[in-house]
């Protein structure tokens, strides 16, 4: 081995402690910024539901009633006018 990789390792082995409480921490970190952002994925998909549920909830309580107003003289007549060709 070279000495630059004896005094890496060198100080590798002084500083072990150290570099592997870092790694545990980053590693812990990650892991609570991935569950973070899983709950706050949880959160917004169950408000989003609750959401939807209230809104059709809400439309189904309304009582609306659409009425429509159809001129059925013109249909008379073509039928009505229909009948007259046919018999003659």
């Amino acid at each position: 081995m070279s000495q630059k990789k004896v005094d890496k390792y060198k100080e590798y082995k002084k500083n072990k402690s150290q570099i592997l409480k870092r790694e545990k921490m980053v590693k812990r970190l990650e892991f609570g910024m991935i569950g973070v952002i899983c709950a706050l994925f949880l959160a917004w998909f169950v408000v989003s539901i609750g959401m939807n549920i209230n809104r059709v909830d809400k439309a189904e309580t309304e009582d609306t009633v659409v009425t429509t107003e159809v001129d059925m003289n013109a249909y008379g007549e073509y039928i009505s006018a229909l009948k007259t060709a046919y018999t003659e």
